[in-house]
């Protein structure tokens, strides 16, 4: 298998992140897609580590929850690994080459495209079609990951009785999801011509993700996210994060330290002004269309009016179960969608060509 591949229906996108694993199944239904199945289980603290799986036995038991919880049938799947971990570089090459010519041109320039061995990665490409002001030249996207990276996902998700057609890139998952769902439920944001600033706030990490003409423009991790705050909460582990993350979704933080939650919210928009900054300094267009919450960050009310507040743009939390109906049994996860963000991008990938 190479780093990518093609999937087949049903869609079934898995998305393991750092506190937990969720996954989303679509089938296709008319001109657009239907969920058919909905899970999240979480993962044992630590097993994650600066984006590397460190225990692939303990994923793998909680992959195996995950597909009992869906009882879905599907077991091709689409996965991704972190953009951290992968190098993506946009070329210009002739329009008279095809896929096979352009593979070829990769391999002779390998070395200085990729800044790894070609034989510990995995690399594909895409042509984005022809360039917008270099006549007679395409853009081509070219993406590459360490083979550890991509090899221990594999092995968790076989483990798990899955087999692993594509693994994807969380921003380009991400990019998809919110190329899919935006039009419809904020088509005049998706159709400025200015690009979106999307945050994708987890427990760990703060990305930092620049989207416009159906392509990732930029990115940067930090590291944090919402374990800092959780640690200094939780009174030396009294208090579990996933009731802490209720509480905080509900506003009840009345027994919380002001000074605490200032702190974290300070320190997040110093993280994110810091990745504005960067943008801008070599951006053409500096300013954006609004700014696209994912992932938990988008479902803490603080972090909203906090940026909302900042920002000189609108905020939006994105939920794409307000565009995707989820089955009734599934109705309890629908205040969840901003979290199934990159897993719906994961199944849509399902559906989209890619060299193998």
């Amino acid at each position: 298998m190479g780093l990518f591949g093609l999937g087949k229906k049903p869609g079934l996108g898995i998305d393991i992140g750092t506190d937990a694993i969720k996954a989303v199944e679509i089938v296709p239904q008319g001109d657009t897609y239907e969920i058919t199945r909905v899970a999240e289980s979480q993962l044992p603290k630590n097993i994650i580590t600066d984006d590397e799986i460190t225990d692939i036995d303990k994923v793998a038991r909680a992959l195996k929850q995950t597909k009992k919880s869906m009882g879905t049938r599907a077991i091709d799947v689409v996965a991704a690994v972190s953009g951290s971990q992968a190098i993506s570089k946009q070329l210009a090459m002739s329009l008279d080459l095809d896929d096979e010519a352009i593979a070829e041109k990769i391999e002779t320039e390998a070395e200085a495209l990729i800044p790894y061995p070609l034989a510990e990665v995995r690399y594909d490409f895409e042509s984005l079609g022809e360039h917008p002001t270099m006549p007679g030249q395409q853009r081509v996207i070219v993406t590459a990951t360490r083979t550890m990276s991509v090899d221990t996902r594999v092995q968790a998700l076989e483990e798990a009785g899955f087999k692993v057609r594509i693994m994807d890139v969380d921003n380009q998952a991400i990019l998809r999801a919110c190329d899919h769902v935006m039009p419809h439920l904020y088509p005049d944001l998706y159709d400025n011509k200015l690009p979106l600033l999307v945050l994708d706030i987890n427990s760990a990490a703060v990305q930092t993700i620049v989207i416009g003409n159906g392509e990732v423009m930029f990115t940067r991790y930090q590291s944090g996210g919402l374990r800092s705050l959780f640690s200094a909460l939780d009174n030396d582990g009294e208090i579990s994060h996933p009731e802490l993350f209720a509480k905080l979704r509900a506003e009840e933080t009345d027994d919380f330290s002001p000074l605490v939650l200032q702190d974290f919210l300070g320190n997040l928009w110093s993280q994110i002004s810091r990745g504005i900054q960067i943008y801008r300094s070599n951006a053409t267009k500096k300013d954006f269309a609004g700014i696209v919450l994912v992932n938990s960050g988008a479902m803490l009310p603080m972090i909203v009016d906090m940026l909302g507040e900042q920002a000189e743009y609108p905020v939006i939390s994105l939920n794409p179960f307000e565009h995707f109906p989820l089955p009734d049994k599934y109705e309890h996860l629908q205040p969840h969608g901003p979290r199934f963000v990159e897993a719906l991008g994961l199944a849509l990938r399902s559906f989209t060509e890619w060299h193998t």
